[in-house]
């Protein structure tokens, strides 16, 4: 049988609620009170076909902090759910929980609960030569966090409320005395230089709805000039705690941020575009999010390159705006990772329709859909 893809377009709200009725068009606005959906809708397509569209209307834009909230999961089946097939939802007076999502598809809710590292007057974007899981061609290692090219001295903001755990160098090894091998906060003795790391709680609403979420997550904020916090001292969200240099391994002066989960080690990095804050656009409304992965028959990942994201802001008969251009993290151990599995992501991109396309059998295309201050989680399965 000839292989084919099976799109699965999975909407999940990462803004704090997931409403049929939610008002106000910044991240202030007061939480909404009425009961919450997720909409799901499964796409197929034959190899090389034309890209199909999805048909079910997009959620409303959460557009409240993180507050009381019952999004709806949908039950796992042995079998796929037909086309729009509406999700039922819970009581109004329900709590949050989470229900294992079914292999081929799953809604992950959750919030970009992380604000920017960098005040308001640096550059607060992300560099995209570099994004997390890239090697620059080849050029450098596989990435463990994200770049913010600012001035040196520029400040260092805490990206949320948490507790200092590391103020100092990582030229000593952190393993246990007589541990072989070393180990780190990097892959080797002083590559973050001065480093700044903190530690803050998962807010028990993202816990209660997605299983694989550790309770924590780590910040690390590396090569530092200065470090204005102590080991132990309570930070909150936007407090300077440093200013950038370019000590350790680094090129220019910068901040290299990450985001670790569970554990403040190397190998619990995650994608910090999945965490952070998205920008507001001219327009009012918040930037989204996009992560998605490839797999086999078997449920491996199948590594990608050269995936572009055309943005389409005029719709699917519209011209093409802007491009964004990824591939699968060059690090097989940085795949597949709770709690999003994704293999490839980007964060703080325009809302609206987008066309996704990539060598695979042919070209596969299709055509999503990133809604303001969301995340949208797409899987390929591929089939023989």
């Amino acid at each position: 049988m000839k292989p084919f893809i099976r799109g699965i377009l999975l909407l999940g709200v990462l803004s704090g609620c997931l409403c049929t009725a939610c008002s106000g068009d910044t991240q202030t606005s007061e939480t909404a009170a009425n009961s919450t959906s997720i909409a799901a809708t499964i796409i197929e397509s034959a190899v090389s076909t034309p890209a199909i569209e999805p048909t079910s209307t997009p959620l409303p834009r959460a557009a409240s902090p993180l507050g009381e909230i019952t999004p709806t999961i949908p039950t796992p089946s042995a079998t796929k759910l037909p086309t729009n097939t509406p999700v039922t939802e819970p009581s109004p007076t329900s709590s949050p929980t989470a229900t294992p999502c079914p292999p081929d598809r799953c809604v992950y809710p959750g919030q970009f609960f992380l604000e920017r590292p960098i005040p308001e007057t640096g550059n607060t974007a992300v560099d995209v030569t570099y994004r997390f899981g890239s090697t620059q061609a080849g050029k450098r290692d596989p990435h463990h966090g994200v770049e913010f090219l600012n001035g040196f001295g520029t400040p260092v903001l805490a990206a949320g409320n948490g507790t200092v755990v590391v103020a100092g160098t990582d030229i000593e090894p952190i393993s246990e005395p007589g541990a072989w091998p070393l180990e780190y906060y990097g892959p080797y003795s002083n590559f973050y230089g001065n480093l700044v790391v903190v530690e803050h709680q998962v807010p028990q609403e993202i816990r209660n709805l997605i299983p694989d979420y550790a309770p924590v997550v780590y910040t690390l904020y590396g090569h530092l000039s200065e470090i204005l916090v102590e080991e132990g001292q309570q930070v909150q969200t936007g407090q300077e705690i440093g200013k950038i240099g370019v000590t350790g391994v680094s090129i220019g002066s910068h901040l290299h941020f990450e985001v670790r989960e569970g554990q403040n080690k190397y190998a619990h990095s995650r994608n910090p575009e999945m965490w952070l804050a998205s920008h507001q656009g001219e327009d009012g409304s918040l930037n989204g999010g996009f992560a998605g992965r490839v797999i086999d028959p078997y449920g491996d990942n199948v590594p990608v390159s050269n995936i572009v994201l055309e943005y389409l802001p005029q719709g699917s008969d519209g011209g093409t705006e802007s491009e964004f251009y990824l591939l699968s993290y060059e690090e097989q151990d940085l795949i597949d990772q709770p709690p999003f599995r994704e293999s490839f992501a980007i964060g703080d991109i325009p809302p609206g329709k987008y066309r996704i396309s990539f060598p695979l059998y042919g070209r596969q295309e299709f055509l999503i859909e990133v809604l303001p201050g969301e995340l949208t989680l797409l899987t390929f399965k591929i089939e023989g």
